[in-house]
């Protein structure tokens, strides 16, 4: 008697649970697809007001818009803006998040991978890719904070955020791993979920 592997239906959390839905734009063809799964189900059940999208930029290290054979091509930056306003996110919900550290003179100045091997002497270890969580996703979350603030007076409980990304497990052992729906930050001022459209 053969087996066949079981196939598992695709998790939908329930969008209309959250007070902030916040996919996370990359600008690469995963986010796209991400995007698309997620705005769909957002339109489905009329709550697409609620996303605010967010790309977090690796500052002097991302791609800069290039010109090549008199056609200009856009940045990182700009790519990941496009992306979120070709799926009817209007500009104003689209936010560009940068991690900072404090420079010299007290002023907080942006912390990219140049600034990380200055102040480590090193390169990142293997394992630690520098474009992930510490770089990007942690950064969202901070920038989260002062919607939280806010919304957390209105409302008078904890916010609810759901992160939305376009991680696939093709990537990597860890991304495999990883479910597709998990709750990753509890506490008295947030509630956050994270959902992996196109995991798999």
């Amino acid at each position: 008697m053969s087996s066949r592997p079981s196939s598992h239906p695709p998790i939908t959390p329930d969008l209309t649970s959250y007070d902030l839905l916040a996919p996370q734009l990359s600008g690469g063809k995963d986010s796209a697809v991400m995007m698309a799964v997620f705005m769909e189900a957002a339109r489905t059940v009329g709550v697409a007001d609620r996303v605010i999208s967010y790309h977090s930029s690796l500052g002097v290290l991302e791609w800069p818009s290039v010109v090549f054979d008199g056609t200009r091509y856009p940045g990182v930056s700009e790519l990941a803006a496009l992306q979120s306003a070709a799926f009817g996110v209007p500009a104003d919900r689209h936010l560009e998040v940068t991690r900072t550290m404090p420079g010299p003179d007290g002023i907080r100045m942006p912390h990219s991978l140049l600034t990380e091997i200055a102040l480590y002497g090193r390169f990142p270890r293997k394992g630690s890719p520098y474009c992930r969580k510490s770089a990007k996703e942690s950064v969202v979350s901070s920038a989260w904070t002062p919607i939280v603030r806010q919304l957390g007076r209105e409302l008078g409980r904890p916010v609810r955020i759901l992160k939305v990304m376009g991680l696939r497990s093709d990537e990597g052992p860890d991304r495999k791993k990883r479910a597709a729906f998990r709750t990753v930050q509890v506490n008295g001022a947030r509630i956050v979920d994270e959902w992996l459209p196109v995991k798999d």
